[in-house]
This record gives structure tokens, sequence and C-alpha cells, in this order.
């Protein structure tokens, strides 16, 4: 079991899903990579399966009670209203996932723990779209550089 310290994003030791699916470029050429990433790590990022980490989960998955397949992600959304968190971990955003018995859970992560987990670096990326696959087992992170920002003129 990893140090707390060991990890690089909550429950997580190592970094996951870290090749794009897909890599498009928007009008203003501008690199978005997309990655998948599946419902039980926010599961047991959440707590939602008890696992000392994600790579304790992924080795032993058959053993667990509670696995991804048995959920679904029903919405995703940012909380745009939300104050920024103390703790500098990103834009807060909810997952709304079903249960096998039909009964709400909400997933709160936090787009920089995605960036962690892909590996890609906080201060230059960011996390601009996430949204369910069809099959709504898994989501799809849209990542790109940070734009510098420009002020507006008076």
């Amino acid at each position: 079991m990893a140090l707390p310290g060991d990890e690089i994003a909550p429950q997580t030791t190592e970094n996951h899903f870290t090749d794009p699916v897909e890599i498009r470029e928007t009008a203003y050429n501008i690199e978005r990579y997309i990655h998948l990433v599946p419902l039980d790590w926010f599961l047991v990022v959440s707590g939602e399966i008890h696992a000392w980490n994600y790579e304790h989960y992924v080795d032993n998955e058959q053993h667990f009670e509670k696995r991804g397949g048995q959920y679904s992600i029903d919405n995703v959304y940012f909380e745009y209203e939300s104050e920024p968190n103390p703790d500098g971990t990103g834009k807060p955003f909810k997952i709304r996932v079903i249960d096998p018995n039909d009964d709400e859970i909400k997933c709160h992560p936090r787009t920089h723990y995605l960036l962690w987990l892909l590996d890609y670096d906080e201060e230059s990326y960011e996390v601009v779209r996430i949204a369910p696959t069809e099959e709504h087992d898994a989501v799809l992170v849209t990542i790109q550089e940070r734009l510098p920002h420009v002020p507006r003129e008076n």
C-alpha cells in the first residue's frame, strides 16, 4: 500500500490512461487531448469502492463486491458557481452515478486530480471538457494547454 506522500492523485500511486484516444485541433490551432477514464477510478477515489488505492482495486477486482461495471454515469457537470478551492485542486465538477439499486451517487472530484492521473502539468494544461461515453461506463476528458490571460480593454 502506498503512503499518502507516494500518491500522484487521491487513492492513486501511478499514472493511468495517459495515451489520448483522440487528438483534435481547434479552429485556433490549439491541440486538445481526449482521454478515456473509466468510472471505476472515480468510484475508488470517492470511496464508493473500498480499496487501498486504484492499483489495488485493478489487481484484485474480482474480489470486490462492488465493481465499476455495476454502475453507470448519468451526467457530468462543472460547478461554475462554486468558490475556488482553497487547496488549489482545480475546478470542482460532479459525476452523477447510478448504482446497481438505481440509487444516485455523486462523485465530487477535482480537475487537477485528472491532470495528475493523466500526467499533465497543472501549470501548463487545463481540463476543458468532461463528458460521459455513450456506454455510460467512462468519461472522456478533454485537456488543452492553458491559454494566456488576455485582459479586457476598458
